[in-house]
């Protein structure tokens, strides 16, 4: 039972080609909402920001563009890695830089740690640094072929200082990144050692991102660790509702507005679809349903209608939406 279950975990995730075949699939029926459908490509290479309001996608880019985000307002200091490439950290619980070389990396390999999806600093490959000047060490794609060492020195209102350098370098690169204050976050890369723009728009113009992120199956002994793709929540006054018992057309203001909302990240998440093995194809889970509030106070439905585009290939999801209040 557990081998299938790796097998069936590892076939949800692959970035194999799975076109539609075997007999046609039976998809949700549509209602009487706006339809949208974004392509992220075979290999779940872009993300798309969404105003559900406008009803549109504000801004488009790709998922392996950035490798740190630094939490942009003025009160939070949460720092994360980019899970869509693999990434992770390891904290040395070493405070000086030149004390951090290869040898560490063998205890590293058995203690990587992953941010979760649910965007708490509590639950971050990073966790709460501030005020302890530890030196960590981070992994910048999966197999673990490229590493460097970090150190989280300042923080403030308007900007972090941080020391970077190669794994085995005693004289780091100290570097200002300083908050922008538009967007949740400010995006560091370590191949250009500076911050990149372009990565997400205004905070203010959108509501969900369909995009590419880490997951860790707990449930299993030891936990296993996949990339997969879904639809993950604006942090900015972004909250939603996870239904299976209610038919979507029959959500209705009242319903919207009586369920417990939840501002977890990923309430939405990767599991409105499923892989069957033996015909080779995602399906959608029909029974999952979606109420969102955002920013502006306005509640919206949603649910999902397919995972391909209309040649068969993907990596396009496709959804019903429509604004309730």
């Amino acid at each position: 039972m557990k081998t299938h279950f790796l097998l069936s975990l590892f076939a949800i995730i692959t970035f194999a080609s799975c076109e539609k075949k075997e007999l046609p699939i039976t998809l949700p029926a549509k209602g009487d909402g706006q339809v949208l459908q974004v392509d992220m490509g075979e290999t779940y290479d872009n993300q798309f920001f969404i105003n559900l309001e406008q009803q549109k996608v504000v801004h488009v880019s790709e998922v392996e563009s950035w490798d740190l985000a630094f939490s942009s307002s003025a009160s939070q200091h949460g720092i994360y890695v980019n899970g869509g490439k693999g990434m992770a950290a390891y904290n040395t619980n070493k405070t000086k830089f030149e004390d951090v070389g290869y040898t560490d990396t063998t205890m590293a390999k058995t203690s990587w740690r992953y941010d979760a999806p649910n965007g708490s600093i509590d639950s971050s490959a990073i966790g709460d640094w501030k005020n302890k000047n530890n030196v960590y060490i981070i992994k910048l794609n999966e197999n673990g072929t490229k590493i460097r060492k970090i150190q989280f020195l300042q923080e403030d209102a308007f900007e972090y200082k941080i020391a970077v350098g190669d794994i085995n370098s005693t004289i780091p690169a100290m570097i200002t990144i300083t908050k922008n204050a538009i967007c949740n976050y400010t995006y560091f890369s370590f191949e250009l050692l500076k911050t990149v723009s372009g990565i997400e728009p205004d905070k203010n113009t959108w509501d969900i991102v369909v995009t590419r992120y880490h997951y860790t199956f707990y449930d299993q002994s030891p936990a296993l660790r996949y990339i997969v793709n879904g639809l993950l929540l604006n942090p900015y006054g972004s909250s939603a509702y996870k239904d299976s018992l209610t038919d979507y057309n029959t959500i209705d203001e009242n319903f919207a507005t009586s369920v417990p909302l939840s501002e977890s990240r990923d309430v939405i998440g990767y599991d409105w679809k499923t892989y069957i093995i033996d015909k080779g194809i995602y399906t959608i889970v029909k029974k999952y349903n979606y109420v969102i509030k955002n920013r502006n106070d306005h509640y919206f439905k949603l649910h999902f209608l397919d995972f391909y585009s209309s040649t068969g290939v993907k990596g396009s999801p496709k959804f019903e939406f429509k604004q309730l209040m």
